[in-house]
């Protein structure tokens, strides 16, 4: 699951910075911070499982969440 923070992201102390790509199957820092948390509103899915994820947390909002990935396709 790939996506990227349109916003700062407040995790515990810890600020992640807008732009960051989070990755479920890196080992960078920001990933490993945020590892089981819900992926936030206004990330951007950048593969079909974090939309899916960002869909079942936000059902009532699909018509605001963006596929930012099937662009590249």
């Amino acid at each position: 699951m790939r996506y990227r923070l349109s916003q700062s992201w407040r995790v515990g102390a810890v600020r992640c910075p807008s732009g960051v790509v989070i990755d479920a199957s890196a080992n960078d820092y920001w990933s490993r911070l945020v590892k089981g948390k819900t992926i936030p509103f206004n990330a951007v899915p950048l593969d079909a499982e974090a939309y899916e994820a960002q869909l079942k947390e936000f059902p009532d909002a699909k018509h605001l969440l963006s596929g930012g990935w099937e662009d590249k396709q």
